[in-house]
């Protein structure tokens, strides 16, 4: 009931528009998600952008280790930015009723090479989850667990703090920079297969360093699943 009252005051002092059409009252308005029906991105190489799959290609498998990335939107697409924005910057936690439905609809193309995976996630360090007072990455990995009928469970931690790779520029951020952040949590079996989660995928920096961890501790096949991808 507390809770109810608190997000009723803050609603009432900063009131929701919808990304869309700007209607007052949700982030995204029912009628607008209803008929958000964006058009999916090409298949092409996480990494260099090559098309034809969304395999790591055969030149970026030399000196990465994600196998491939399966995302839902370019981050270029101005409302999942939006979106993404009010979710993760804002702490605006009804983004994800958004999310979830947008992403029930579109699984079937999202769904990853077929293999027993398990699915975790990249973790924020703690101090950033702390001060966040949620994983976005985590929620991420649960509604990949839901769509696909896979276990999630943790199995990273995150050593240090870094600077958030989505607002550096492409220059600044380089693959192989954040090796060795990541360590694997204590007393866990990595599985074969693993399916790896975060919101956006910019360079690849970070969730390629979390990859690298995985494979050094006995993953065969890491795939990546986001929201999002930049260019």
């Amino acid at each position: 009931m507390e809770n109810r009252l608190r997000d009723l005051a803050i609603e009432a002092l900063f009131p929701r528009f919808c990304v869309a059409c700007a209607a007052e009252g949700a982030l995204m308005c029912h009628r607008c998600l209803d008929a958000w029906t964006p058009v999916p991105p090409q298949s092409a190489c996480a990494f260099c952008g090559r098309r034809g799959s969304c395999r790591t290609c055969a030149d970026c498998r030399e000196d990465r280790y994600l196998d491939g990335l399966s995302y839902y939107l370019p981050y270029g697409n101005a409302l999942i930015r939006e979106l993404i924005g009010h979710w993760k910057f804002h702490g605006d936690r009804s983004a994800e009723e958004v999310f979830v439905k947008s992403l029930r609809r579109a699984a079937p193309r999202l769904e990853p090479p077929l293999a027993p995976y398990w699915v975790t996630w990249v973790p924020l360090h703690v101090k950033r989850l702390r001060a966040r007072g949620f994983d976005q990455a985590r929620f991420v990995a649960e509604l990949a667990g839901e769509l696909f009928g896979l276990p999630v469970e943790p199995l990273l931690r995150r050593a240090h703090k870094t600077a958030p790779q989505s607002r550096m520029s492409r220059e600044e951020r380089k693959v192989g920079e954040m090796d060795h952040e990541f360590a694997i949590l204590s007393d866990i079996d990595i599985p074969d297969h693993v399916l790896l989660c975060d919101d956006v995928f910019t360079s690849g920096t970070t969730m390629d360093a979390a990859a690298r961890a995985l494979k050094e501790h006995g993953a065969k096949t890491v795939w990546g699943f986001t929201l999002a991808k930049g260019s």
